[in-house]
């Protein structure tokens, strides 16, 4: 069974080294501090800096203090990945604090079911951002990145209508049957970390070549580059959501556990007509039923578990027959078919780019024979960065200076120790970039908030009604906007649209 999928962060930084020692050993002098003539204005050129680093003993301390299952080991390579968490990229943190709640308790009842160590929910983060409708360029897709052979050998309905990919507990179930899997091939945990990122096979071939050494870091300078990083991100990511708010990092708004009951859908189910005639809001059906790509199930379905809040189940069951009779009519209404490239259309977020797992049997050879640099350089190479400083102009706000940059307006305030979005004419913000050596280690944390700005971008501005065409579907056809934003941008009081009509989309 193999997998080709796409880490969600970090993905392209360079390999690490074979040789690890303890981080307060390696970490140099000169990547902690930046020398204050390095302050200058934006024309200048660009100097190099350092991202700031942790209290080695500090850290150390928390990771002993971890109750765990895998024994994952704390050396200078996962501690330039804490640091990186914390000063570079404090805004995917804070993100991941947001969104945990939400994903975790599921991911916690299935890792028991299967008697799989507690720690593993913290890999969907590298791979997904912990977002169901995440897919990477090479058509992994979910919160576990899943292959489209892959998902259906492990019971995946993925078809023009549900991918159940995108299915919270289908594919968390799924992901708990292959770390076993996994695990029953390499008896070592650390070693199935890298397995889910580089497939069995090419994890196979690098113990060969490394003389059959089954020692996750006496092997790593045998795998791929992007697997070296993957299990020092996923503990440092795991650290993290113990300890991020030592470093000032809180969530804001957080998504907090919903209580859902299950319906079981036999035949064609219109969404738009259940949602209006249950009184569940369209976004709700779409937050608990990302595997659904369309505003209607096919007549062919059978048994397709809706979820819907626990707190709307009571009125539904009381008017059930009501609601199912008006939902699954078809009203002589063709089914939009999928278009090639309804992925993107259907508000997936693109993430990543190639994939180093194997997309189908036939799994890719990796050949990585060249050996690692010193760790002093490794380190150095992970945390170093581009420093600008930016004179704030008059009519500059902060999220204009953040989207002229590139970067996240929560890492601005974080650089600059602002409490506040206020600045001030001449006032001189820090702005740090990556060096081009580890200049992909951006591309895929920034992905999503790319797609937004394109989403907003998207031409034509307005839509014209066609037949055969709902809120719903005119919602997935421009990026996945709400249709409470639809009817809001549109002065509509019910969800009913006309052939002809001319919506506003952006």
């Amino acid at each position: 069974m193999k997998i080709s999928k796409k880490i969600l962060v970090l993905t392209s930084f360079l390999g690490c080294a074979c040789c690890v020692t303890n981080a307060q050993s390696v970490i140099p002098e000169e990547a902690i501090t930046v020398a204050a003539e390095d302050s200058l204005v934006e024309e200048l050129p660009t100097v190099e800096a350092f991202i700031p680093t942790a209290d080695v003993n500090k850290v150390r301390e928390g990771f002993q203090n971890l109750q765990r299952s895998i024994p994952l080991q704390y050396n200078s390579i996962v501690h330039s990945f804490v640091d990186y968490f914390i000063y570079k990229k404090p805004s995917f943190t804070k993100k991941m604090l947001e969104r945990k709640n939400f994903y975790f308790p599921i991911f916690e009842k299935y890792l028991a079911k299967y008697n799989m160590p507690d720690e593993l929910k913290y890999l969907s983060m590298l791979e997904s951002g912990l977002n169901p409708k995440a897919i990477s360029h090479a058509k992994a897709v979910g919160l576990w990145q899943f292959m489209k052979p892959t998902g259906k050998d492990f019971g995946l309905r993925v078809d023009e209508y549900v991918d159940e990919r995108m299915d919270i507990e289908k594919s968390t179930e799924a992901a708990c049957k292959y770390f076993r899997q996994l695990y029953n091939i390499f008896g070592d945990w650390e070693l199935v970390l890298a397995s889910y990122n580089t497939g069995p096979g090419n994890l196979r071939r690098a113990i060969r070549r490394a003389g059959n050494v089954t020692n996750y870091w006496q092997l790593h300078p045998y795998l791929h580059k992007d697997t070296r990083a993957y299990v020092p991100q996923f503990t440092a990511i795991m650290y993290m959501m113990n300890h991020a708010g030592e470093y000032g990092i809180f969530p804001e708004e957080i998504m907090e556990p919903v209580a859902v009951e299950k319906v079981i859908i036999d035949g064609y189910l219109d969404l738009e007509t259940f949602s209006n005639m249950s009184g569940i809001s369209v976004d709700d059906i779409q937050k608990h039923n990302p595997s659904i790509l369309k505003g209607v199930l096919p007549a062919h379905s059978r048994g397709f578990e809706l979820k819907i809040p626990a707190e709307s189940y009571a009125y539904f069951e009381a008017n059930r027959q009501m609601i199912l009779d008006s939902a699954q009519k078809q009203n002589g209404v063709s089914v939009m078919l999928a278009s090639n490239n309804s992925a993107a259309e259907n508000g997936v977020v693109i993430i990543g780019g190639g994939s180093v797992r194997a997309s189908n049997d036939n799994e890719t050879i990796v050949e990585e024979n060249d050996k690692p640099e010193k760790v002093e350089e490794e380190i150095k190479k992970i945390r170093k960065v581009k420093k600008k400083t930016y004179t704030v102009k008059r009519g500059d706000v902060l999220n204009r200076i953040a989207d002229k940059y590139d970067v996240d307006m929560y890492d601005l305030k974080v650089w600059n120790h602002l409490k506040s979005s206020k600045i001030m004419v001449g006032q001189k913000l820090v702005i740090l970039d990556a060096d081009e050596e580890v200049v992909e280690v951006e591309r895929t944390i920034k992905e999503e908030r790319k797609t937004k700005k394109t989403i907003e971008k998207t031409k034509p501005k307005y839509h014209v009604v066609q037949r055969g065409d709902t809120l719903w579907s005119i919602s997935q056809r421009y990026g996945g906007i709400s249709v409470e934003r639809l009817k809001k941008m549109n002065g509509l009081r019910s969800n009913s649209v006309k052939k002809g009509q001319k919506l506003k989309i952006v």
